[in-house]
């Protein structure tokens, strides 16, 4: 039980982490990289007004639902969050392996007194 709860509280921080790391992340572009700002920009507007995307070959009920949910908003939304969550899970994993490194998994000592008592039992 308790690693389901831990499992969930990761995955919790890193979904909390993805959102403040997107919205970092577009601030950032908006102050320092505006031409790729508007490029990515670009880029989801001209995906999402492929004539193959934006009119698919069924009934108008499908045209509507695509049309919907298939925009340049979402397009940009989507590549932020991938593009933020990949950022989180290389500090995450970052951030163990620095803490490995400070905390390396120390080998018992011979004369411990745990060791000691395991041994004559």
């Amino acid at each position: 039980m308790w690693t389901i709860l831990r499992a969930m509280s990761f995955s919790s921080t890193k979904i909390v982490l993805t959102f403040i790391v997107a919205i970092f992340l577009i601030i950032l572009s908006l102050l320092f990289y505006p031409t790729a700002y508007l490029g990515m920009s670009d880029l989801a507007n001209w995906l999402a007004n492929l004539d193959w995307i934006r009119n698919p070959s069924d009934d108008q009920h499908s045209t509507a639902v695509v049309r919907l949910l298939v925009s340049e908003t979402t397009i940009f939304g989507v590549v932020t969050t991938l593009v933020a969550r990949m950022v989180v899970e290389i500090l995450w994993f970052a951030t163990a392996l620095l803490w490995r490194l400070a905390n390396p998994k120390s080998e018992p000592q011979s004369g411990d007194a745990a060791n000691q008592y395991y041994a004559e039992s």
